[in-house]
């Protein structure tokens, strides 16, 4: 049996945090690419809703994106992605915490909701998503990366999902610049690890 088999979708960003830390860690894995509108009896047997991504480690499943990345980072722990001191990983954590339940839920509202939104609901929504990219970006203004000169889950967590901005609607990116979180975007994509995560199967 494969160590690690990963249930994904490539360009699910829950799947791309995972992905990214089986790269940056060097690991050796194999994906099971799914059809999220048809997912396999397998990973309907493993998962309790059905979702990617889904981590096989000797056949035991492991599940939610953050949940699999602190796994892998505590189980191989030869590149370390968490930094050691208790109070740096719950900075790490609060990073996750605020792009699971604020950013992201912000960015889906402005991709797909936007046309039925009121004028002061897309007020407060564009309001609501320029204070997230000046958080990341004040953030960005001092290091590299959002823990400091070296990657950590901080940014691998947050990543996939400004990216996702950028690209589903890049009339928000052109009123809104960003001049930190943009570098910092291109460091991470430039990184040999997410070219190996965005490479077509096949």
């Amino acid at each position: 049996m494969n160590e690690l088999i990963l249930h994904s979708y490539r360009r699910c960003p829950f799947a791309i945090r995972v992905r990214t830390v089986l790269e940056e860690k060097g690991l050796k894995y194999s994906v099971i690419e799914e059809d999220l509108a048809n997912p396999s009896s397998e990973l309907l047997r493993l998962h309790p809703e059905g979702k990617v991504p889904l981590l096989l480690h000797h056949g035991h499943p492991i599940f939610e994106s953050s949940v699999i990345t602190e796994y892998l980072d505590e189980a191989f722990p030869e590149v370390s992605l968490m930094p050691r001191a208790p109070l740096e990983r719950a900075e790490v954590r609060l990073w996750t915490f605020w792009c699971n339940e604020l950013f992201k839920p912000d960015l889906d509202a402005y991709k797909y909701e936007w046309p039925g939104l009121s004028a002061d609901e897309r007020q407060a929504l564009l309001a609501r998503l320029k204070a997230s990219l000046e958080k990341l970006d004040s953030a960005l203004d001092k290091a590299a990366f959002l823990m400091g000169p070296q990657i950590t889950l901080a940014d691998i967590h947050v990543f996939p999902f400004y990216r996702q901005l950028q690209k589903a609607r890049p009339e928000f990116h052109e009123q809104f610049k960003t001049r930190h979180v943009d570098a910092w975007l291109g460091r991470i994509t430039s990184r040999p690890s997410f070219e190996r995560v965005m490479k077509k199967p096949g």
